[in-house]
């Protein structure tokens, strides 16, 4: 899966414009946030343009809207789900038939049905910042949901239900050239990590490894290849992009927003409609 700056795609054009609003960005697309990054990627509604546009292709493909959740962890209709290691966790996007909170009103209802459930993570600042601990908390996610289903806390087995992962970050075009020092004195590390070598000293080996926008491909590339997600979305923008279209980058063909929505509507249609 190699870098493919050149495929330019639209689809999550109006969700990158509210990811931009969110923080704070003025006019020319060069203006400075007034808070945290952290204090940002708080905010409610930093993601929301994804939510609304995965939103409106689920309803384009006949799912009814009443079935589509989101709330946040303590809203009225919260988007959580039962976990395995935890009580719940709370998902950005969930679609479920026959909700059990219908259930409670129409014992007609046959039981709940959980169709999909969609992760959203934004890194405002650069997209190495944490990297290592984002990477180990959606790992953790993944791990407990399956674990969850495993444990028959979805009710059914079948269908198994569909996890979605997408990722947007601020990075300037280049950037996904550069590599990364590594530190790795005892063990030789996993061969797709090994770049080449800049220092060996008698107590450390340095070498220049994979860029953080590689080391996020290879993330999502075996997440996949583990079924721990069942689709991924890899995406870039930065300032100088922000007020063109597109207005971000899709380094990785198969991480793109058209592929993520793609198989999203295919999970759809082969398990929502029974």
């Amino acid at each position: 899966m190699g870098i493919n700056n050149k495929q330019n795609e639209t689809v999550f054009q109006n969700a990158i414009q509210v990811w931009w609003k969110s923080k704070n960005v003025n006019a020319s697309g060069i203006g400075k946030s007034q808070g945290g990054s952290r204090d940002q990627n708080l905010r409610g509604d930093t993601m929301d343009g994804f939510r609304d546009t995965i939103i409106d292709h689920l309803i384009a493909e006949g799912v009814n809207k009443e079935d589509i959740f989101f709330g946040k962890q303590f809203s009225n209709i919260a988007s959580n789900l039962p976990s395995y290691f935890r009580a719940s966790k709370n998902w950005d996007v969930i679609i479920c038939k026959n909700s059990h909170f219908k259930r409670l009103k129409n014992a007609d209802l046959d039981l709940p049905v959980l169709i999909a459930a969609i992760e959203f993570k934004s890194q405002n600042e650069s997209i190495g910042n944490n990297q290592n601990n984002r990477i180990e908390e959606s790992i953790g996610n993944a791990h407990d949901f399956w674990a969850s289903y495993e444990n028959k806390n979805f009710i059914h087995l079948t269908p198994r239900p569909w996890l979605g992962y997408l990722f947007v970050g601020r990075y300037a075009e280049g950037d996904e050239n550069k590599g990364v020092e590594v530190n790795q004195p005892h063990i030789p590390p996993d061969p797709i990590f090994l770049g080449r070598i800049q220092d060996v000293h008698k107590s450390t080996v340095k070498f220049i490894g994979p860029s953080y926008t590689e080391r996020y491909r290879i993330f999502l590339e075996r997440m996949i290849a583990k079924k721990l997600y069942d689709g991924a979305c890899f995406l870039v923008t930065h300032e100088d992009i922000a007020q063109s279209v597109p207005n971000y980058r899709v380094l990785f063909p198969e991480l793109s927003g058209e592929n993520f929505l793609d198989g999203l509507r295919r999970h759809i249609r082969a398990y929502y409609f029974d």
